[in-house]
């Protein structure tokens, strides 16, 4: 018994699948060589194009056909071959057309149900998501966690290589008053260029301009302060609260001047400070940078902090080995007792955000009273003394704040407000600021009621919202952000920096998560399709066998003449098979174009309907060109396959039999 030799069987399958790979090649190259050759001869085109077709034949010709057609010694060539089984085809053209339309439509049935998968697909994604969006995720702290999203946040996603932006956004409740109507909606602080990368697009009016991230200080220019007369260097103006941003590190100056000594550094305490605001000479870059007014003896003006604060001094540490570092650039300073410094200073409201000292208790602060103790963060006597902190309190709005709005649809409704005459029409709201905002959660802020000028209108006509700058809530006393819209250089780098910033305690979401389920839902839906359509192919593949097999029968004495006459068995072999092939081929070709024409004709049907409807023309129907390849090669090997037994049927037929046969 002949012992099986796998590799000799597997190198016999491999050059099998060769064989049929070149000849593949060959046949679409001839076929196509043929069509041009044809196209060429017709009068009716320009004269260049018949002149490009004629030179595009003859290079396929003397390039690629010439070495496909390889051929065994004293053996038929291949082109002989595909042309003799065209003429055996057109001599029975009846079968032959039946045959190719059974494959057309079995084929066509794959393309129009596939394609009609992958059209719906990407309507639904271009409804869903921009391409910009696709770059984008949002950042929110997590529920009942302790990491929020503030300055320094921001500051270390900047250390994250991929994120290319960083957007935040602070949602409050606003009391909206209108025709002595009060509403509470949803408000968002924001900046324009978040408006922008949104997508929002106004249908009325534009966009506010306003990128600040913080509250810019405004230009004193011969400011009028209490009492009617012009701010002077030293002069006190008020009682404030205030709150420093986090992250950042404020020089402490013995007077309200930007050259007077620096006696050390100060930072964020965790809650709301007293203190009082007052008239210092200037503000310079060594304080920060930022415009300065003059009174009216010409001194540069800027609005200073005095307040009791906790203090450092600059210098590099080791954050392991020296209790007293702080983030490697600051140490505590200590006094004779080693207690930490806390003496009253001066400080200019930059980084700073400054709001109404506490209207239950107008009395001015004594900060000269303060000293220095390790038990809290300020100490402020007065006639009840310690002041607890509040729960409740009423601030106004930053000076420079823009007062500008972006309304939607639903507000103006709530509002009765009319779309076409809403740009410029104003209305009075308040803030309210709880929770996580604030640097103490158990702190409430409601600013005072101020003018907003609507400037714009959204379509969004569901939810009564609109944005107003960033700022302006900023200045409320707002140290924490409610999200963050980040955006990546490439969709590539989208993944890692999402694992990135979840590393850090936050969570992500991102249009690409919603795609990525309509990517899979859809995936499912055409290989769904796709087996409704191979159906049909399996019905037009039984047919072509049985053709090609009725076909053998009714030629058994032309393949017993052409054996006679030297032909070869391989080569009997190989003129069925490339019958078969070449009706797969043409089978093939017509159904991608009947499947394509038969899914843009759906499309433009429904595009009768969303037309009227104002949604403008919709395309159901799409074909990527892997899927063309893919229907290309489905239809070869079922012509390959469908002409195996066939063929394999003619190499058994002998010459002398066949002769006799009737």
């Amino acid at each position: 018994m002949k012992k099986f030799d796998f590799k000799e069987k597997l190198k016999k399958v491999s050059q099998v699948i060769g064989q049929m790979a070149s000849f593949s090649v060959l046949l679409i190259l001839y076929v196509s060589m043929r069509g041009m050759g044809r196209i060429a001869r017709w009068r009716v085109l320009p004269g260049f194009v018949r002149s490009g077709l004629t030179s595009m034949r003859t290079a396929i010709q003397s390039g690629s056909v010439r070495i496909l057609d390889a051929k065994h010694v004293g053996a038929i060539s291949r082109i002989d071959l595909i042309d003799l089984s065209i003429l055996n085809m057109k001599a029975r053209k009846t079968r032959t057309f039946v045959t190719v339309g059974g494959m057309m439509i079995g084929i066509g049935a794959i393309v129009f149900l596939v394609s009609i998968g992958y059209g719906l697909q990407q309507l639904v994604i271009t409804r869903v998501a921009r391409l910009e969006e696709m770059r984008q995720f949002d950042i929110s702290p997590q529920a009942g966690g302790r990491v929020k999203i503030d300055d320094k946040m921001l500051s270390d996603l900047k250390d994250v290589s991929a994120i290319t932006t960083a957007l935040p956004l602070i949602a409050v409740v606003g009391r909206v008053n209108y025709n002595n109507s009060v509403s509470d909606m949803a408000v968002y602080g924001v900046t324009t260029e978040y408006l922008r990368q949104s997508a929002i697009q106004p249908v009325q009016g534009g966009l506010f301009e306003s990128d600040d991230l913080s509250t810019a200080l405004p230009e004193i220019v011969n400011a009028p302060i209490a009492g009617g007369s012009t701010g002077v260097a030293g002069e006190k103006i008020r009682n404030i609260g205030f709150s420093i941003t986090a992250s950042s590190w404020i020089k402490v100056r013995e007077k309200p001047e930007s050259g007077s000594k620096i006696i050390g550094f100060t930072k964020q305490g965790g809650s709301t400070q007293q203190g009082e605001e007052y008239w210092g000479a200037g503000y310079a870059s060594s304080d920060g940078v930022g415009k300065s007014g003059k009174n009216k003896a010409g001194v540069s003006l800027g609005r200073w902090v005095k307040s009791p604060v906790l203090l450092w001094e600059e210098k590099k540490c080791d954050l392991k080995t020296q209790g007293d570092c702080e983030d490697g650039k600051h140490m505590v300073l200590r006094d004779n007792k080693g207690e930490q410094v806390r003496i009253a200073g001066y400080f200019a409201e930059i980084d700073v955000t400054v709001s109404e000292a506490n209207k239950q208790n107008p009395a001015a602060i004594s900060v000269s009273s303060v000293g220095t103790n390790t038990s809290g963060w300020v100490q402020i006597d007065s006639e009840s003394g310690v002041i607890a902190p509040q729960t409740a309190k009423t601030v106004d709005l930053s000076p420079d704040a823009k007062r500008q709005a972006v309304v939607s649809r639903a507000a103006l409704k709530v509002l009765g407000i009319n779309e076409q005459n809403a740009v410029g029409k104003t209305f009075s709201s308040s803030f309210v600021v709880v929770g996580d905002l604030l640097a103490n959660p158990e702190e409430k802020i409601e600013s005072s009621s101020a003018e907003y000028v609507i400037v714009g209108v959204t379509p969004e006509d569901k939810a009564p919202i609109f944005y107003v700058p960033f700022r302006d809530l900023r200045s409320l006393g707002i140290v924490n952000y409610s999200q963050v819209k980040a955006t990546v250089a490439n969709q590539a780098g989208l993944v890692d920096a999402r694992k990135h910033v979840e590393a850090m305690g936050y969570v992500t979401r991102s249009v690409a998560d919603t795609v990525a389920q309509i990517n899979s839902l859809f995936t499912t839906a055409r290989a769904v399709l796709a087996l409704l359509g191979l159906t049909a192919l399996s019905v037009a593949a039984l047919g072509m066998f049985n053709t090609l097999t009725v076909s053998l029968l009714e030629r058994t004495r032309e393949v017993g003449l052409m054996k006679a006459m030297g032909m070869k068995s391989f080569e009997v072999r190989e003129l069925f098979l490339t019958e078969s092939m070449i009706m797969g081929v043409f089978g093939g070709v017509l159904g991608l174009l009947f499947g394509f024409l038969a899914g843009k004709t759906v499309g433009l049907l429904l595009s009768l309907f969303t037309f009227f409807n104002g949604l403008g023309f919709v395309d159901i129907s799409s074909i990527p060109l892997p899927f063309v390849f893919v229907i290309l090669v489905l239809s070869l090997t079922v012509g390959f396959v469908t002409g195996i037994y066939p063929a394999h049927r003619a190499t058994k037929i002998s010459a002398l039999n066949a002769l006799r046969y009737e």
